[in-house]
């Protein structure tokens, strides 16, 4: 999202602007350490701590299983609702004078199934599945039920596991590297949205979902 564009040093991000403090910022905020997670309740305190220090996009790639909550209100009355709550507050704050409010937007999920996981299958996100270099689903994506928009995900060449056809990002410790997932495809969307923003700073416009 946020690699600087034109500096010909590794990627360019979809947002990443010319280097001149025009680009997007990123706070990160883990809530995954080593394949563990750290639950609900921590999970929405980090939502709600990015709300109060002034995140306008929230970027999410993790989710529970596709088909693990079966519906909406399973996941606003069930366990989960915690976040669902977190997200509501994130939602209702005015982070940017060109917002109405915060906007939420996750990876799909990558079970190959007709239905997006939760929480982003949840109707008041945004749900965004993979598309591969040839512009069809790829192999992983969740699809269907859920899910709002496409973007490049990435997908590994079937047999030979070719990088090529994925998508190039940035690795800790200074590294370059290809992968594949809705979690590469959710950046994308972000990035429009941070653009979006930008837009509608520049024109006097302003945006709700």
């Amino acid at each position: 999202v946020a690699a600087v564009n034109n500096n010909g040093v590794g990627v360019c991000g979809v947002a990443g602007g010319s280097g001149n403090g025009d680009g997007v910022r990123i706070m990160s905020c883990q809530i995954i350490s080593g394949g563990t997670a750290a639950g609900v309740s921590a999970t929405a305190a980090a939502v709600e701590y990015a709300a109060d220090r002034g995140a306008c996009v929230l970027q999410n790639s993790w989710g529970f299983e596709a088909g693990a909550i079966s519906n909406d209100q399973g996941f606003e009355k069930g366990s989960t609702q915690v976040e669902a709550k977190a997200f509501e507050y994130f939602m209702t704050k005015k982070n940017h004078p060109n917002l109405e409010g915060g906007i939420v937007i996750f990876a799909a999920g990558n079970d190959g199934k007709a239905v997006a996981g939760y929480p982003a299958a949840w109707n008041k996100l945004i749900a965004v599945s993979a598309i591969a270099p040839d512009g069809l689903p790829t192999y992983y994506t969740c699809y269907d039920r859920g899910c709002n928009v496409a973007a490049p995900g990435g997908e590994y060449a079937p047999t030979t596991w070719a990088e090529p056809g994925c998508v190039l990002s940035t690795l800790p410790n200074d590294q370059y590297g290809y992968s594949q997932g809705t979690s590469m495809a959710c950046p994308h969307v972000s990035g429009i949205a941070a653009l979006a923003i930008s837009y509608a700073l520049d024109n006097n416009i302003v945006l709700s979902l």
